[in-house]
């Protein structure tokens, strides 16, 4: 029995790895989703313990958030219970509701309205969006209820819906029937994802280009039109691939620091300094640099056939002899 000979793996078990590591990288998508999505649907409860029978309860939703304008819009939905609803919900009274939003902080639910839904932008405080994708910001909701001169209990729901932001509460309360809630806002998990992606693949195309430019130039050769044009359209696609990241980030932000500006900096010089040497070893050779032959092509002196001596039968001397 043979020792030390290495066992060949079937083809069809590379094929099944393969698969295994696709199916898994494919799962752990599918997890970071749904665990996203469970984590927005949930929602933050802000009232009394023990909420009152006549009170009226109002739906927060945070549907997007402008860091531009440093704002955050908010869906407002309310519904009345106890003394203050007809039974299905409707306010039997005016119910005037007083929010922090600076543009419009008195919202008027009339009574016996079939449809309520109203819309407020809270500014964001903190933060800058220079920072992109790692700004950071915090916004604050306070919200009560009066029926003409009494003040109304409140329960409020808040919940975020925003797919680009994620809103997290980190501080409530709720004092003489006022509920409030401070929340972090900061960028969803999907666009940190492709923002690193950005930066990597940035990163990996201009150092590429910086050795594919190394190994022309050591080797001597001359105008490659084919690495000229690769280099050029990688030097304009990566602004197209910046200007593709989520939230249409300013330039000068952080992203463009970490990668982009130094990537397009690489490429560039790159493709100059790859252009003087194919011009300048050109300009010394009189003409373009021929292709070497490939190494498969080329045949050792030894190795060439060289043609032997013809072997006669002994049938065709004896004919040769006969007809001399």
């Amino acid at each position: 029995m043979r020792t030390g000979v290495p066992l060949r793996q079937p083809p069809w078990r590379h094929g099944l790895l393969a698969l295994v590591v696709l199916l898994a990288v494919c799962g752990a998508g599918i997890g970071l989703y749904v665990n996203e999505r469970v984590a927005r649907q949930k929602t933050l409860t802000v009232g009394a313990k023990q909420a009152p029978r006549d009170r009226v309860d109002v739906e927060a939703a945070v549907s997007r958030t402008n860091p531009e304008q440093h704002t955050t819009t908010l869906q407002l939905t309310a519904t009345a219970h106890g003394k203050y609803s007809d039974g299905s919900g409707l306010p039997v009274k005016d119910i005037t509701l007083i929010t922090t939003a600076p543009d419009d902080n008195t919202l008027l639910f009339k009574a016996d309205s079939t449809a309520w839904l109203k819309e407020i932008s809270l500014p964001l405080t903190e933060g800058t969006l220079s920072d992109y994708p790692f700004d950071r910001y915090a916004a604050s909701l306070a919200v009560g209820a009066m029926v003409g001169h009494e003040p109304v209990p409140v329960t409020l729901r808040f919940r975020d819906q925003d797919p680009a932001f994620v809103v997290t509460p980190h501080q409530t309360g709720y004092e003489e029937e006022v509920a409030i809630v401070v929340a972090d806002v900061k960028r969803s998990r999907s666009t940190f994802i492709l923002a690193w992606f950005m930066i990597v693949a940035m990163w990996a195309v201009a150092l590429a280009v910086l050795v594919a430019c190394w190994l022309v130039v050591r080797q001597g050769r001359g105008l490659l039109w084919g690495a000229l044009g690769w280099m050029a359209g990688s030097l304009f696609a990566l602004v197209g691939l910046r200007n593709a990241a989520p939230g249409n980030p300013p330039n000068g932000s952080l992203l463009d620091y970490t990668a982009f500006y130094w990537a397009e900096a690489l490429i560039a010089l790159s493709l100059t300094r790859l252009v003087l040497h194919g011009v300048l070893v050109e300009h010394r050779t009189g003409g373009p640099v021929p292709e070497p032959p490939h190494p498969a092509t080329l045949r050792s002196p030894r190795f060439r056939h060289r043609p032997g001596p013809r072997r006669v039968r002994t049938g065709d001397r004896r004919g040769s002899a006969t007809r001399h």
